[in-house]
């Protein structure tokens, strides 16, 4: 939708977009960040856009309003009905800027190099966390095939999955809704609970940092899930996400060390 309301070019990468309206999908309101610059669209006002060259020489980002985003003391776009605050976007923005400052907007745009990570690597941690589970592992993390087909529809309408995107296993932590809890799926890590889910792609959610505390689930120390009603203790839910995530991160390594070996072999060549 993005890329058809702004009109990228062929070669534009989307890297970021900020959605600014009450029902996604249902307006084009936004901020958007490609590989060429940021483009915006707020209520009541015209659609923008910026390239990094020429973002790089503002002089001042601001707030008027507390919602309202000026660039040179100059009103550019609003951010509002949405948990994402103009402070945090403005505080964002300005990184950016320096950082383009710094180095360069291709050096910020480069490609990352994201782990590899396979659904059956995944499939053999969690059915190997099943194991610690009692009396019916089912009642607590299904592996893929064990999830109902009337569950895993309604689990991928809630998390908004492509046809593609494979369920890997999904730990029930509220019996009465059981599409609440932590969904894995081949592309990253879902916490969902009423009205709110949070998601990781897999290079983002190595980096991410757990912890329990009085039975409640801390994400990024800023998200919480309660495990109160979860079949399982939070010891266990700690040590299942910590195996993903050490493979994860050993994945990534590994991919590191490949791409590094493969440029000192170039580098040889020539």
């Amino acid at each position: 939708m993005a890329s058809k309301y702004f009109q990228f070019q062929p070669q534009e990468k989307i890297i970021a977009y900020l959605h600014s309206s009450f029902i996604a999908g249902l307006d084009k309101r936004g901020i958007c960040f490609t590989n060429k610059g940021i483009y915006w669209k707020s209520r009541g006002m015209k659609k923008g856009k910026m390239l990094w060259e020429e973002f790089a020489n503002i002089q001042s980002i601001t707030i008027r309003k507390e919602e309202m985003i000026c660039f040179n003391d100059v009103e550019k776009f609003q951010v509002n009905q949405n948990d994402y605050s103009a402070r945090k976007l403005v505080s964002l923005l300005k990184k950016i800027k320096k950082f383009i400052r710094t180095h360069s907007h291709e050096y910020m745009c480069q490609d990352y190099i994201y782990p590899c990570v396979s659904s059956k690597e995944l499939t053999s941690i969690c059915s190997s966390f099943q194991i610690h589970q009692t009396p019916d592992p089912k009642d607590a993390l299904s592996v893929e095939g064990q999830l109902c087909e009337e569950v895993e529809k309604e689990m991928r309408n809630r998390l908004y999955l492509p046809a593609k995107e494979k369920i890997v296993a999904h730990l029930n932590t509220y019996p009465l809704q059981k599409t609440e809890g932590i969904t894995v799926c081949s592309k990253g890590i879902y916490f969902s609970k009423s009205f709110k889910t949070v998601y990781y792609p897999w290079h983002l959610f190595r980096h991410v940092s757990i912890s329990v505390e009085t039975e409640e689930l801390k994400i990024a120390k800023k998200h919480s899930l309660s495990l109160n009603s979860a079949a399982v203790s939070s010891g266990e839910v700690m040590l299942f996400l910590k195996q993903i995530k050490q493979h994860v991160q050993a994945l990534h390594e590994k991919e590191v060390d490949i791409k590094q070996d493969n440029k000192f072999a170039w580098k040889m060549l020539i």
